[in-house]
């Protein structure tokens, strides 16, 4: 992906923009610099690691300014072996690619950094889910399909996925990214929204890039099914689903991190899980991928 501010980041900024009634009184004396983490270790991908800067609320965001180059960065597991993380400028992430990430296994990241002349540390720890889960196909509805297809009763069919869990995790988050997004195949027909192309190429990532997250799913082996309603559907073409069974820090980071004013308008920070100096999320999680697509219908 291209270089961004980091999502919790926009989040913060976001929400604090667009609070209601609300006001937010800030005195200049109580920022406080931080290590900001973003990563998740999966078994069987090289753990990358975004380090980046938190920025004053009344600040301007310089995008360049927020990546750490030069943090320590070290992953230790559970029977004290060491990976020094080294940064990569390509990726703007630092790896470990020696560092095999295991199922059922706990890691702790220790980050050292330098923000406004300040030594910070930070660290976390992580416990990767068990193994176990994988996305059924042969139980799933992918393939191809028209947008919004109805059934002989006239009932809507919706593209599912059926998929084994894994034990011990009842959290699910569901990314779905459209590959062919295009101006040229948005599906102008939805019953969403009455867009124009400028519409839609100024909001573009938010109809390209959709989720949701699927909780309170049994601890115990067997399978679920969720479906993908066509209102994260915006484009004609393929699709690609990847379903991340979550430990309890990205779950708690995610469920936390747009929700930062209360219905009693008071605001609460994200579920961090980071000692020190530190803000952002380091947890783990198994995932699996699928893909389908929605053909036009002059091509079904």
């Amino acid at each position: 992906m291209m270089k961004k501010v980091p999502a919790f980041l926009v989040a913060v900024v976001l929400m604090l923009a667009a609070c209601g009634k609300g006001t937010l009184s800030i005195p200049e004396d109580a920022f406080q610099p931080k290590i900001a983490i973003q990563g998740v270790l999966i078994p069987g991908q090289v753990p990358q690691i975004n380090v980046s800067r938190n920025f004053p609320v009344t600040s301007a965001v310089n995008p360049d300014a927020i990546t750490i180059t030069d943090a320590d960065i070290v992953i230790t597991d559970e029977v004290g072996s060491r990976f020094q993380l080294a940064y990569n400028p390509q990726t703007q992430q630092y790896e470990a690619p020696q560092l095999n990430v295991e199922f059922s296994k706990s890691y702790t990241l220790q980050a050292s950094a330098s923000v406004d002349g300040q030594a910070l540390q930070a660290n976390s720890t992580t416990t990767v889910p068990n193994a176990g889960f994988q996305i059924l196909e042969q139980q799933s509805r992918l393939g191809s399909m028209g947008y919004r297809e109805r059934d002989e009763q006239g009932e809507l069919i919706n593209f599912s996925i059926a998929f084994e869990r894994a034990p011990g995790t009842g959290y699910y988050l569901v990314s779905i990214v459209a590959l062919d997004a295009d101006t040229a195949n948005y599906i102008y027909e939805n019953p969403f929204n009455e867009n124009t192309a400028e519409d839609v190429q100024g909001d573009f990532e938010e109809y390209k890039y959709n989720y949701y997250w699927i909780q309170d799913r049994p601890l115990t082996p067997g399978v679920s099914t969720t479906e993908i309603a066509s209102l994260y559907l915006f484009f004609y073409g393929r699709y690609r689903v990847i379903i991340y069974g979550a430990d309890r820090n990205f779950r708690d980071f995610q469920t936390t991190h747009e929700l930062l004013q209360g219905l009693d308008g008071n605001y609460h920070e994200p579920s961090f899980h980071i000692s020190g100096d530190g803000i952002g999320v380091f947890g783990s999680a198994v995932a699996d991928t699928a893909y389908f697509e929605i053909v036009r219908p002059e091509n079904r």
